[in-house]
């Protein structure tokens, strides 16, 4: 598929076609990356969506589990709080 660059602002940018968005599974944001053969647009899941609810429901579950969960699901690591960049061309 074909599609043009179309200006938006100082930049350009591309539409896509609604079916392909729900064929792909994209929600309000994507995942881009760039690869040796061009640009790699893929859904962001999020891996313990869920979880906490399967939690709660089971029958076993202590209010600690439940505290322990939400920790765990707010750890920050380096990569959190520092801007990455683009590496530089050689």
């Amino acid at each position: 598929m074909d599609i043009p660059l179309v200006p938006i602002g100082n930049s350009r940018g591309i539409r896509l076609p609604k079916a392909l968005i729900a064929q792909c599974g994209f929600g309000d944001t994507v995942r881009l990356t760039i690869t040796d053969a061009g640009i790699l647009l893929s859904p962001i899941n999020n891996e313990r969506a869920g979880w906490e609810d399967a939690l709660l429901a089971s029958s076993s579950h202590t209010d600690s589990d439940t505290r322990e969960f939400r920790e765990f699901n707010q750890v920050e690591s380096a990569f959190d709080t520092s801007e990455w960049t683009w590496p530089q061309k050689p």
